[in-house]
């Protein structure tokens, strides 16, 4: 016997991977590098004069491309206040500030594009990028760890919140078109989630090691509480629906084994093999139109199905 008893439906929060030392903000402290150089190269070519009648007077010569290896800008006291450069991994752009701090840059590498702000520190606190899998929004503190992430990757939108060790805390995400909220302990392991799957909201609880032991779920049937063991098995159930309210037990293996329920024609508890077969029930049905008497039966059956003894 399969119970119909619904459980609230796995819903991973997949948000796009934040990584606690941004792999390509590292990439981008190559531009903090790139301060002191040994010049540029310079070659230039001039564009063909004009041909017409009468001949044109003299011109001068004037040129349209301009090639360089790496490109610096200079204010009127001589302070580097920008660095433009072909880099090995791609293109990169980045602007100072008065004191020769990096303050904002711009890169391009196989792996994708990346904008970035840096504090007076020179340390970056804010970064856009872009990648195979999305763009994405990083907001650092000043320690240089990642505290809030913002992406849109394949499977939908998402925010995650990070504490000061660059652990995921919370994340909100729409996953699939159906949102969920989930909180992380201090391991980065899940401990509750929030989420809406189906039309059907729901609340689900993780132990220690990360695995699902309570879902609390409301249905169209109606609300239902499920409870797991420690290999996320569901072993107890307890709904209420249109029919009545009822309990169902399971065995280590997921099979039911015991169930309770309360209808308007009576109550019955049936106890199951480990076939899931029935061979026990105790009923208490109502009798006559005023419900006002009960009669109550106890029925055992055997493996093959058929009643073996029943009372009264």
């Amino acid at each position: 016997m399969n119970s119909d008893t619904p459980s609230l439906a796995d819903l991973e929060i997949r948000l796009a991977k934040l990584e606690g030392q941004n792999r390509r903000l590292k990439r981008l402290g190559l531009l903090f590098l790139l301060i002191a150089g040994a010049g540029f190269l310079l070659a230039q070519a001039p564009r063909k004069p004009l041909i017409a009648a009468p001949a044109p007077a003299a011109q001068a010569a004037s040129y349209d491309t301009l090639v360089v290896h790496r490109l610096e800008l200079r204010d009127n006291a001589g302070k580097l206040r920008g660095v433009w450069t072909a880099a090995d991994e791609g293109p990169l752009l980045a602007l100072y500030d008065t004191a020769g701090k990096p303050r904002a840059g711009v890169n391009v590498t196989a792996d994708g594009s990346a904008l970035w702000l840096a504090n007076t520190a020179g340390e970056p606190r804010a970064a856009l990028d872009l990648d195979a899998d999305g763009p994405r929004l990083k907001l650092y503190d000043s320690a240089g760890k990642t505290r809030i992430g913002l992406s849109v990757t394949a499977v939908g939108p998402g925010l995650t919140l990070l504490d000061t060790a660059g652990k995921p805390r919370a994340a909100f995400a729409v996953v699939d078109d159906s949102p969920a909220l989930g909180f992380n302990d201090a391991t980065g392991k899940p401990r509750a989630a929030f989420a809406v799957v189906d039309d059907s909201p729901g609340l689900e609880f993780y132990d220690i090691l990360g695995s699902k032991r309570v879902a609390l779920a409301l249905t169209d049937d109606g609300p239902a509480l499920v409870l797991a063991d420690a290999a996320q098995k569901p072993r107890a159930a307890l709904r209420v629906f249109a029919s009545g309210p009822g309990l169902d037990l399971s065995d280590a293996a997921g099979k039911t084994r015991a169930v309770l329920d309360v209808k308007a024609e009576g109550s019955a508890l049936a106890l199951y093999d480990t076939a899931e077969e029935l061979r026990a029930l105790l009923g208490v049905a109502q009798l006559g139109e005023s419900r006002t008497t009960s009669a109550a039966a106890v029925t055992l059956v055997g493996k093959d199905g058929k009643v073996i003894w029943r009372a009264p």
